[in-house]
């Protein structure tokens, strides 16, 4: 982008992001380098690593490119790009924590970043507790110790969708000389503001929203100053890298990104509106709807809602009625992730420690960018699909 304007909306900014034409023989996206070796012009160059790139997993054009756009669109220091969502959770712990150290993590945790938490913390040292999302910052406050180096959040939680009060979290973490670490990827940059929240270490899966095709596993960690040193280092001295293909695709998506989430957005709340209304659904978890326990929260600190909420069913109503409805839709596709185009559904599968959830079947929609119109009659046709089986 030439003569960057600090002042642009991020609409404008991801359209341009990273794009310097001048540089690239006018081409206007970043080219696609593939490399291990980079070659020096003398061995006195070689020697002293002179030159802007050393080895091709340690950077390039292309990878610079995506995480400068990351790192900018959050309006932070640095961004590393992880090989996917997960492991950008893995990098953003374990590049701030030590042996000897406790965390605390919220109960509504990512379940693949809570079972790494379960398995590999134990195995370096680390002591963590995990807490409800919903508790009082007074009950969080007694949960922390001298040992106490980070707390996670994740709002909404993965799931149920739980809205924790961030503000006031990251008060207590920093009057008790904790980082505060944040998954981010619901929101984005785009709907919640981490570095004006001041989080220390934003996590994203732009496998999601920034890439948004369904076609790249990408992962990025994003954070300031010292911390941001301390995690690059962690990346590199681990070998941590991404595919220059992916970094490439992920760019071309974020150029988009901003229509998708609008579109996608306008979607999920049309299609929670519904649904909330039929008899069957007797509790809706989507943060922008008034009836949200924690939709004060989301007003207060969020500008925007992306397409991913979920809903439980009466639990009286058997698998093979629940089967009949999601098996025949024609529009949302059975199966993991979101973010991408193309809607999505399954069934929740929760794990909690300390907190319960009302009987019933959870199940989780993405909305993609198709009609909405389209959406609900697909869904309406289920319903009635789940009712007569029910006869």
């Amino acid at each position: 982008m030439k003569n960057k304007d600090k002042n642009i909306s991020k609409s404008t900014y991801v359209v341009h992001a990273s794009t310097d034409p001048l540089s690239h023989h006018g081409i206007v996206n970043v080219p696609v380098y593939h490399t291990s070796t980079i070659l020096k012009p003398n061995l006195d160059d070689y020697r002293n690593s002179r030159g802007k790139y050393d080895y091709g997993r340690i950077g390039t054009p292309t990878s610079e490119a995506s995480e400068k756009a990351v790192a900018e669109l959050y309006q932070m220091d640095d961004a590393v790009a992880t090989p996917s969502g997960l492991s950008a959770i893995s990098l953003g712990i374990l590049g701030v924590l030590s042996s000897g150290d406790h965390a605390l993590f919220p109960d509504s945790m990512y379940g693949s970043g809570r079972r790494f938490v379960e398995h590999i913390l134990p195995r370096i040292g680390v002591s963590f507790d995990f807490y409800d999302p919903q508790t009082s910052v007074e009950d969080l406050s007694s949960m922390i110790s001298d040992q106490t180096a980070l707390i996670y959040l994740e709002s909404p939680g993965s799931q149920t969708f739980e809205m924790q009060d961030i503000p006031a979290i990251v008060r207590l973490a920093h009057d008790r000389n904790c980082l505060v670490a944040c998954d981010n990827t619901w929101a984005t940059a785009f709907y919640f503001n981490a570095n004006a929240h001041n989080i220390d270490v934003v996590i994203e899966a732009g496998t999601k929203y920034i890439s948004g095709h369904s076609d790249v596993s990408i992962g990025y960690v994003v954070s300031n100053g010292a911390t941001a040193k301390q995690i690059r280092q962690y990346a590199k001295l681990n070998g941590i890298c991404v595919a220059p293909d992916d970094h490439y695709l992920t760019l071309r998506g974020m150029r988009t990104m901003r229509v998708r989430l609008l579109a996608s957005q306008e979607n999920a709340l049309a299609v929670a509106s519904w649904l909330q209304d039929q008899p069957e659904v007797i509790a809706m978890r989507h943060p922008a709807l008034p009836s949200h326990p924690g939709h004060h929260h989301w007003k207060r600190d969020f500008t925007g809602s992306s397409g991913l909420f979920s809903f439980m069913l009466n639990p009286e109503i058997p698998f093979s009625a629940i089967d009949a409805m999601v098996d025949g839709l024609a529009l949302f596709g059975i199966g993991d992730s979101w973010g991408g185009h193309e809607s999505l559904i399954n069934q929740a599968k929760i794990k909690r420690s300390i907190t319960n959830l009302p009987a019933g079947t959870l199940l989780r929609i993405y909305t993609g960018i198709e009609d909405k119109d389209d959406l609900i009659n697909d869904l309406t046709a289920g319903m009635e699909r789940l009712r007569k089986a029910m006869t």
